[in-house]
């Protein structure tokens, strides 16, 4: 069984963070520090809630100023990395708004371990010409970890973080950002990137659009970029996202083949689609298949699955997809009709209905 994330909060990451404070720290309570994280809500306590519980107890046990704080937390911060190293980041977000400059140096060091995409939102929030100044210069750092922050820490709508309301409603200043960074060598970077402009599609499309056009075809790393960030947009089948990728109508046939059109759990859906058509012109294909999911409500809401990127070259294509209906954590499923559409370069081009029981 896989372990949750805010299992990684265990009491040996406990006791090594608490040994390390006392050593930068010989003033600094390491049972003290164990009885205030870990009290009587400890166990019901989800990843982020116990990350920021970690925090409040570290300020304090450590019980010092908050840039002498920052001087202990520094060198101990280098000792752990990936989720566990959230706390660091917490730290500052909680305790350092009032000093931005310290805090900068801090995320800066953080962010190398870990992450500090989420503790700089409120920086932004509430010095947001400042911040976004900082957010430029990291965008120019010869360091990986700070230019994919520059990305990942001025997105509109991150994940887990909170959205800047002010950027979602005039994403302008963070394009000289994504600017500098629209060839960067480093994949870590260009995703976020291409998050980032995804982002900005859902409340900007053309504007996104625009910019795509503009940069498209100068860079293959720009041109990856361009594909994922736009991803959002082919799903909708945005005439100008389909447009800037040769996704035309065509004159091709698909035949949707359904082999059972009751499902259930223990028994998924099975279809089959054929593509047939003249050997010309050769076109690229975008093939996708659309599942209307049937709501609580009765409503239908519906997701997008790729099957295929590829150029038709007027060879017969088949593809066989089994679709599972066991609930998910991100969805649970409802009995009732449901629906199946085939996509084809954003068109439907083939449909069926089918019962969840």
């Amino acid at each position: 069984m896989a372990t949750l994330l805010k299992e990684l909060f265990s009491q040996a990451f406990l006791q090594q963070l608490a040994s390390l404070c006392q050593q930068h720290c010989p003033a600094f309570n390491q049972a003290e520090f164990q009885q205030q994280t870990q009290g009587p809500d400890w166990e019901q306590l989800e990843l982020k809630a116990r990350v920021r519980q970690i925090s409040h107890s570290l300020h304090h046990s450590l019980n010092l100023a908050y840039p002498d704080a920052i001087a202990v937390l520094m060198p101990v911060s280098s000792h752990f990395s990936g989720v566990p190293a959230f706390v660091f980041s917490d730290y500052v977000e909680v305790y350092g708004l009032e000093d931005p400059e310290i805090s900068f140096r801090a995320l800066a060091h953080f962010t190398c371990f870990s992450t500090a995409e989420f503790a700089i939102r409120p920086f932004l929030q509430r010095y947001p010409e400042q911040t976004l100044a900082q957010m430029k210069t990291w965008a120019h750092s010869d360091n990986l970890h700070l230019r994919r922050l520059a990305s990942e820490g001025t997105r509109p709508r991150l994940p887990w973080g909170m959205a800047l309301k002010a950027y979602k409603k005039d994403p302008s200043p963070l394009l000289p950002i994504l600017e500098q960074l629209k060839t960067d060598t480093e994949p870590y970077v260009q995703r976020s990137v291409a998050n980032h402009l995804n982002d900005i599609s859902k409340d900007h499309p053309e504007l996104v659009v625009a910019l795509a056009q503009r940069w498209f075809g100068q860079h293959s790393v720009t041109d990856w970029i361009i594909k994922h960030g736009l991803r959002g947009l082919l799903k909708q089948a945005h005439p100008g996202a389909l447009a800037l990728f040769g996704l035309q109508q065509l004159p091709l046939q698909v035949q949707l083949e359904m082999h059972n059109a009751k499902v259930s759990a223990q028994q998924p859906l099975h279809f089959r689609i054929t593509l047939s058509g003249p050997a010309e012109p050769e076109a690229r294909l975008r093939l996708e298949y659309k599942i209307g999911y049937r709501k609580k409500s009765g409503q239908l809401n519906y997701k997008v699955f790729q099957l295929s990127n590829k150029t038709w070259s007027g060879q017969n294509l088949s593809f066989e997809r089994r679709q599972s209906f066991i609930d998910l954590t991100t969805r649970k499923h409802y009995p009732g009709q449901h629906h199946l559409q085939i996509m084809l370069n954003g068109h439907c081009y083939a449909e069926s209905f089918f019962e969840l029981i």
